[in-house]
């Protein structure tokens, strides 16, 4: 009778493991398990048993190996802190995981020298593809992502990396904010904008003032503030609002959080909202919780609803189509985006 070696206890189950245990040969363990070639179905069913049994993993650096695929992908956020990522990277994760993909989370904080740092690290472990959400590169940046794996940038898009680019309308968005507030009887209209760096900063702001001349609302000196998609930006900006003359009925935000720091600052100077300025947000960053929170707080944020998990989803099929067809021509996706009408806005 033929004794069998089992694997000493501790140890990682190896390929000759369970060629030993299930009396099959070298070749039909490594098609069974590879799921490619031919092997009988009793045959495959008693290897993935034996192999389950062992406690056996494929080896990731020897699939890399055979492969040149390390079926690992980078997603660099700006900021994990803030409730529009999650939801993007939760839509991004669906697909990839799904195609046997695992994800590399980093967060770079918006500072340039730690974006640096993680790029340089996940290209250190050979991801195959990298997914940029809102993140501006520098030189540095650049040069590193040159030569290295496809990329796919969502809701800021990159003068000289050549990627596809996923991301919300932002024209049909502003133009839905102007003519609710042109609804209401305002005219006199304030924005504050994203980074100048940012490319969806610049395309807000280029929507905006086309906007206003095409409804032939003023663009009075004071009304166009450069922010930086932080909080503080918006509570800073509310001293040069109050001294525009004519001061401004309404105030497009960049964002939710800017949008909320407006409204704090206002109520500091004695202001109503929306009584005596209304106050609009971008990205629905909050979602359905802002209910909740108007209870508590008196008032919804009226904002611009992004589609936040379809963004992440369609930049991961972008990515999984640009790895697999690397000539393919560089695609651009933008989808439509929705009006969320709450409390922080009313007549002028």
């Amino acid at each position: 009778m033929k004794k069998r070696v089992m694997q000493s206890t501790g140890s990682r189950a190896t390929l000759a493991d369970i060629v030993r245990e299930s009396g099959m040969s070298r070749s039909t363990v490594s098609r069974a398990l590879a799921g490619k070639g031919y092997v009988s179905p009793d045959k495959k069913q008693l290897i993935l048993d034996t192999a389950e049994k062992l406690g056996y993993r494929v080896s990731t650096l020897a699939r890399a190996l055979r492969t040149q695929r390390s079926m690992t992908l980078g997603v660099l956020v700006a900021d994990i802190t803030n409730p529009l990522f999650p939801a993007i990277v939760k839509g991004i994760d669906e697909v990839v995981s799904a195609a046997g993909y695992t994800l590399f989370l980093c967060n770079t904080d918006e500072n340039s020298q730690r974006q640096q740092t993680l790029i340089r690290s996940l290209l250190d472990r050979h991801i195959d593809g990298l997914i940029l959400v809102s993140q501006t590169l520098n030189e540095a940046s650049r040069n590193l992502l040159k030569n290295g794996p496809p990329c796919v940038f969502v809701n800021r898009m990159p003068s000289t990396v050549k990627g596809d680019y996923i991301g919300p309308d932002n024209v049909q968005a502003i133009n839905l904010l102007l003519e609710h507030l042109q609804s209401l009887g305002h005219r006199h209209i304030a924005c504050i904008t994203g980074p100048a760096q940012s490319s969806t900063a610049r395309e807000r702001k280029e929507a905006y003032l086309a906007g206003m001349q095409r409804l032939n609302f003023p663009v009075q000196p004071g009304y166009v503030i450069e922010g930086d998609y932080h909080g503080s930006s918006g509570k800073k900006a509310v001293a040069q609002l109050l001294q525009c003359q004519p001061q401004p009925t309404a105030v497009l935000a960049a964002n939710d959080f800017v949008a909320l720091n407006v409204i704090n600052g206002l109520i500091e100077q004695g202001m109503a909202v929306p009584d005596d300025i209304s106050v609009c947000g971008f990205d629905d960053a909050f979602g359905m919780h802002f209910s909740a929170l108007a209870r508590l707080q008196e008032k919804g944020l009226t904002t611009i609803a992004q589609p936040k998990r379809e963004l992440g989803q369609a930049a991961a099929r972008a990515l999984l189509t640009r790895i697999n067809n690397p000539h393919e021509a560089i695609s651009r996706t933008i989808l439509p985006v929705t009006l969320q009408v709450r409390d922080t806005s009313g007549k002028a």
